[in-house]
C-alpha cells in the first residue's frame, strides 16, 4: 500500500512535467487535500457545489475539454430514476484555464468519485471522497 502511493504520486509528478491538464478545487470551497485525493463534507439536505479548475497546455484561443466520472450515478424521485451527472460533461478553455461544476448529492455519501478531464491526448482526474 504505501509502494502505491509513492508510484501514484510519482506518475502524477512526471505527468505534470510533460502537459497534462492540471485539475485542482478552486479557492474558496470546504474541502480537504490528502495524498490520495480530497475530501468532501456533503451537504445533508441538499447539493453540495464545488467549481474545479484546469489548466490545459494551449494559452490561446478557445479549446474544448470534457469531463467524466468513472461511475455513473443515479437519481430518484420515487417515481422516475435517471443518470445524474455528477460533474458537468464540457466546458470551454480561455487563455489556458477551463472550469467547470462538481455537485454530488446528499445520498452519494461514502462513495469515492474520480473525475476525469479530457483534452486531445491530455488528460488528468482527480478522485473525491463523501463524507
Amino acid at each position: 500500500m504505501k509502494n502505491t502511493k509513492w508510484l501514484l504520486l510519482s506518475v502524477l509528478f512526471i505527468s505534470n512535467l510533460f502537459g497534462q491538464i492540471d485539475i485542482k478545487v478552486s479557492d474558496g470551497y470546504k474541502v480537504s487535500r490528502g495524498i490520495s485525493g480530497y475530501t468532501v463534507r456533503l451537504n445533508n439536505s441538499r447539493q453540495t457545489l464545488i467549481k474545479l479548475e484546469g489548466t490545459i497546455p494551449e494559452k490561446s484561443g478557445y479549446h474544448r475539454v470534457t469531463w467524466k466520472t468513472t461511475d455513473k450515478y443515479f437519481w430518484s424521485n420515487g417515481i422516475a430514476t435517471d443518470e445524474f451527472k455528477v460533474v458537468n460533461p464540457v466546458s470551454y478553455s480561455k487563455n489556458g484555464k477551463v472550469y467547470t461544476m462538481f455537485g454530488p448529492l446528499p445520498e452519494m455519501k461514502g462513495k469515492t468519485v474520480v473525475v476525469t478531464a479530457t483534452y486531445g491526448d491530455y488528460t488528468d482526474s482527480i478522485i473525491f471522497k463523501l463524507k
